[in-house]
């Protein structure tokens, strides 16, 4: 039937093609009324890959007529790419080449030499094996042989069960292909005047991406994002009332990537003073915390359109970061506390600490475009932060040492910026039992839970043969804060210690600022009147000196907290590292922290206790070992061993900053954020979002007679389509017949009563009458 149509076309090519392009059009827009979870699995999924290769045979010689009907070719080329069987996939490659040489070829068409030079490149670029890959036909070697090769059994029309080996399409993967194929209609739109193509598509894409059809919605909602020019409020409103529905069910997570992905292509287009812009921001973190691996990766690309978006918008000039989100989710803090509590990270006690946290799992993804992305959002946070206090970005502040802590080990400027005060092989004196450790630090107080097994390479030496001058060295030192403190009205105690009430953190200095070597008289006040005086210094200079830049720098960080979350931050990056240039930088930094917030640094005894055991046992890097036993050295000489750890943590809000930014774990917490995550959106779009709801209009002209909503019929043949042709020219040329048969009409009679019960996630279409275009194909 198909060369049938092929020779009805060489009569009349506007209205053979016309005719089976509506066709499918119809099809696949009817998929909508009982949708399913694949195309494949759907009734009429036969019937829509016939007509497809229907598409292929009439693309040879222009007989699809594609300077009219363009839009609609690549409409379903979207929908349809790396889709079924390897024949069809074939196919749908073979169509898009084809089209592609009608247009260079296209006597209704007048192309200039430059637009025709980027057909042809469009041409060569397709035939590359990137595209095969993208077309789901990486396993062949010519396209065109596959396409003409079919399983076809008399009896046997299926097409969803001859391929053994299917690629599913990943969404990205459409967004490359879509990206092309707009590229090739945005070229010859150049030279055709008033030109309405762009917007018939996008109206296409527009129409699917609001309806519900689990199969094609999440393609539509991609190719909407990548087509669109402008966009308005109610549409990213309308979008986000999908991603409510979507994250209802939590089944579809494709479509959930989807909504996020086109979010991101679609705010650059927002107006200026939209308010959505700011909720945008809390939306991409809350998509980071559903703890999926692909979510995660979109939301970070939502977060880092987000920020580059307000900042060219010169918001953080005006108005710092944390207050400028702050203030945004003020109306529905009730819900955000939520979150935070969920995911124990706390933006209203530590905004940017907390920031961090959801942060620092990228930089152990799987995927090297998120774990480079992570970096350049960091990267960007840091240059944000620094705006509004017109300072240095790499200039160590209470503010921007989260992002600095987070970037130290991957970034080499950052290293260069912000130095240690004290190198590991300084922070120890002249030892000669570097090779190794022993068992007995346990023994002896030192590191609870740490069983010593070492390699049987190393001489393993007792604890008599340790260095007991750098023991003693941290044992005075402690020896004598303590003694300080004892005799400051302002000092620090154990949190075992029975305390009423705690004091002020952010008032008080850090009893755990490294002691001068030379002893002077204790005096605890003016002592804190020089930190004090020094601090206000600093903040009145506009930038430090390269040299006195310390990242570990206890006048700076002086409020407990602070020195409790930066610690948490490192010991997670080095429990969680697996390569040792990285492990080697952050065990310095540990070692150093050690000696300069030894009163804090109990706080994160377990989270390195199986790291620093494995290192002990396993690694043969000198540098790392050296910082290793410096750190056990200040940790067996502190005697505020048994401090609260992690519990400490989770009273600042903070107790899953270790947690969140470990290895995924799946399981109902991540249905719970969701849960959560649902209640926070649905108040969003009801109560903050500006717009009115969205009433898709029907796409499709009159000419290809295809209603807003249709109703199926028991027979694919009934239907009728509106053209302006003769009725004899109906009845001749008519199709539907070698489409529809019999067997067509009996599994398809079931459509005639669609349920009208509500579906999980399903989404109510309003009955209204929609406007029909006016007739373009003349």
């Amino acid at each position: 039937m198909a060369d049938t149509a092929v020779a009805l076309a060489s009569a009349n090519v506007q209205l053979v093609s016309r005719k089976v392009i509506g066709r499918l059009c119809r099809l696949i827009d009817k998929t909508c009324m009982s949708p399913t979870s694949t195309l494949e699995q759907h009734l009429m999924w036969d019937d829509i890959a016939i007509l497809a290769r229907y598409l292929l045979m009439l693309s040879f010689n222009n007989s699809l007529d594609v300077a009219s009907h363009l839009p609609f070719l690549f409409h379903i080329v979207t929908l349809l790419v790396s889709t079924g069987p390897l024949p069809l996939r074939a196919s749908i490659h073979g169509l898009v080449i084809n089209i592609i040489h009608s247009l260079c070829t296209c006597s209704q068409l007048e192309i200039s030499e430059e637009i025709l030079r980027v057909l042809k490149l469009s041409l060569t670029e397709f035939s590359l094996q990137k595209f095969y890959q993208l077309f789901g036909i990486s396993k062949v070697r010519s396209a065109a042989v596959i396409a003409f090769r079919t399983s076809y059994r008399p009896g046997d029309r299926s097409f969803a069960h001859s391929s053994h080996d299917q690629e599913k399409m990943s969404l990205t993967s459409l967004e490359v292909v879509t990206d092309a194929l707009l590229e090739i209609l945005e070229a010859i739109m150049k030279d055709i005047p008033n030109c309405e193509w762009l917007q018939q598509w996008t109206d296409l894409a527009r129409r699917f991406a609001f309806q519900y059809n689990p199969a094609l919605q999440p393609r539509a909602v991609i190719v909407y994002g990548c087509i669109s020019k402008t966009v308005n409020d109610s549409e990213i409103k309308q979008l986000l009332r999908v991603l409510v529905k979507a994250l209802e069910s939590y089944t579809d997570l494709s479509l959930i990537d989807a909504i996020v992905m086109c979010l991101t292509r679609l705010q650059p287009l927002l107006r200026q003073d939209s308010a959505i812009h700011k909720f945008l921001f809390w939306i991409a973190i809350s998509v980071l915390q559903l703890d999926e691996g692909s979510l995660y990766a979109s939301g970070l690309a939502l977060l880092e359109q987000n920020l580059h978006t307000l900042d060219s918008q010169g918001l953080f000039e005006r108005k710092p970061l944390e207050k400028a989100m702050m203030e945004t989710r003020d109306p529905l803090e009730w819900h955000f506390k939520q979150l935070d509590h969920s995911m124990g990270l706390s933006f209203k006690d530590n905004f940017n600490f907390a920031l961090v946290g959801h942060l620092l799992r990228g930089l152990r993804h799987v995927t090297p475009t998120t774990v480079s992305r992570t970096i350049r959002v960091l990267n960007m946070l840091l240059f944000i932060v620094a705006k509004s206090t017109k300072r240095d970005r790499f200039e160590v502040t209470s503010d921007s040492v989260p992002y600095l802590a987070a970037l130290v080990s991957v970034s080499e400027e950052v290293r260069s910026r912000c130095h240690l005060k004290h190198r590991a092989s300084q922070l120890m004196t002249e030892s000669t039992s570097t090779d190794s450790l022993s068992a007995e630090f346990c023994a002896s107080g030192g590191f609870p839970g740490i069983q010593v097994t070492l390699p049987t390479t190393r001489r393993q030496k007792s604890w008599d043969q340790l260095d007991q001058n750098a023991v003693t060295a941290a044992r005075m030192r402690n020896t004598h804060m303590l003694s300080v403190q004892a005799n400051s009205p302002k000092t620090w105690k154990s949190l075992d210690e029975p305390c009423l009430v705690r004091p002020s953190f952010k008032t008080q200095r850090s009893s755990s600022m490294p002691t001068p070597k030379t002893q002077k008289t204790v005096d605890a006040p003016p002592k804190t009147q020089v930190v004090v005086s020094r601090v206000q210094e600093r903040s009145a200079r506009g930038s430090v000196s390269n040299e006195n830049n310390i990242l570990l720098d206890p006048e700076i960080l002086s409020d407990y907290p602070t020195q409790a979350l930066l610690l948490t931050v490192l010991a997670t990056l080095v429990r969680n590292t697996t390569d040792d240039s990285e492990a080697r930088i952050l065990y310095e930094y540990l070692a150093e922290a050690s000696v300069v917030f030894s009163k804090v640094f109990p706080v994160i005894h377990s989270l390195i206790d199986a790291k620093i055991n494995s290192v002990l046992s396993l690694c043969h890097d000198q540098a790392i070992l050296n910082a290793v036993q410096n750190i056990i050295q200040n940790m067996i000489a502190c005697d505020d061993v048994t401090q609260q750890q992690l519990s400490y943590l989770q009273s600042i809000g903070f107790g899953g900053l270790w947690r969140f930014a470990g290895p995924s774990l799946k399981g109902p917490q991540s249905q719970d954020n969701a849960e959560l995550f649902v209640n926070c959106l649905e108040a969003m779009v009801d109560i903050c979002l500006p717009g009115d709801d969205l009433d898709v209009q029907n796409p499709y002209p009159s000419s290809l007679g295809i209603v807003a909503n249709p109703n199926l019929s028991n027979s694919m043949s009934s239907i009728t389509l509106s053209s302006t042709q003769s009725a004899s020219e109906k009845e001749a040329l008519d199709l539907s017949a070698s489409v529809g048969g019999n067997g067509a009409r009996l599994r398809h009679s079931s459509a005639n009563h669609p349920v009208n019960k509500n579906r999980t996630g399903s989404f109510k279409r309003k009955s209204t009458k929609s406007k029909k275009q006016s007739e373009i194909f003349e």
